[in-house]
């Protein structure tokens, strides 16, 4: 199993609300010197944790496998954090100032490699698993790439009428909301939507159209989360 690096949306959440994590880690971790593998001990009950939780609530299927995901990949940033602050403190470790991203990079491969061997998480493989497909949230599905090449001639032609408007990413704002119906359509118009802005910004701002599409699908996370089984329907797309 490849052991890919934490998702975007935690990388994002990290980014825009760093002090945020911080506050939280120190909450958590506790302000002693020293590790706190306490902590560790959370994140190995916290697949149980969400299975009541989610008989408790009534959650499906999906929505348990993707707050298992995000949760194990939020604790192990959290919990890598600490353990890299405190060997710095400590003179463990050297400090990286061009490259201080190797040693966290490496740690947290050493924690998926740990939680993979730790058994009493009986369904240690598939969480890890879910939280590798995380990262296609932010990937445009093949049947989209392929939707989009077929009727191209009708993208092109739409293109000038969106960016004769004075504000053309206020259709992509309006029509982004509309989550109802079955969660495979609500994903699928959501995706489509994403690639429509994405294409905007390519030609107005002259943005790479990649990053802007995993940008508008970054910048959605908060609304979607609220509904699990779209968010579950996009990350299932091919």
């Amino acid at each position: 199993m490849e052991l890919a690096l934490p998702d975007p949306i935690t990388n994002y959440n990290r980014q825009i609300a760093r002090q945020r994590y911080l506050r939280r880690a120190e909450q958590v971790l506790g302000h002693h010197p020293g590790f706190n593998l306490a902590y560790w001990r959370r994140i190995v009950r916290a697949s149980d944790r969400v299975d009541r939780l989610g008989r408790h609530w009534g959650w499906s299927a999906d929505q348990v496998k993707l707050t298992k995901a995000l949760l194990i990949t939020r604790m192990a940033c959290v919990f890598i954090d600490h353990l890299i602050q405190r060997m710095k403190q400590a003179g463990i470790i050297p400090p990286h100032p061009d490259e201080p991203h190797l040693e966290w990079e490496r740690q947290y491969r050493n924690f998926l490699l740990m939680f993979l061997r730790t058994p009493e998480i009986k369904d240690r493989r598939e969480i890890v698993k879910n939280m590798q497909r995380l990262h296609r949230y932010t990937t445009p599905p093949v049947s989209l790439l392929e939707f989009r090449q077929r009727h191209w001639r009708w993208f092109a032609a739409l293109m000038p009428s969106l960016l004769a408007s004075p504000n053309p990413n206020t259709l992509f704002i309006r029509r982004q909301l509309h989550l109802d119906g079955p969660p495979v359509a609500a994903a699928r118009r959501i995706c489509f939507t994403a690639a429509l802005y994405s294409d905007i910004q390519e030609r107005a701002y002259r943005q790479q159209w990649m990053y802007a599409y995993s940008d508008c699908m970054l910048r959605l996370y908060d609304r979607l989360r609220a509904t699990p089984q779209v968010l579950a329907a996009i990350i299932a797309l091919d």
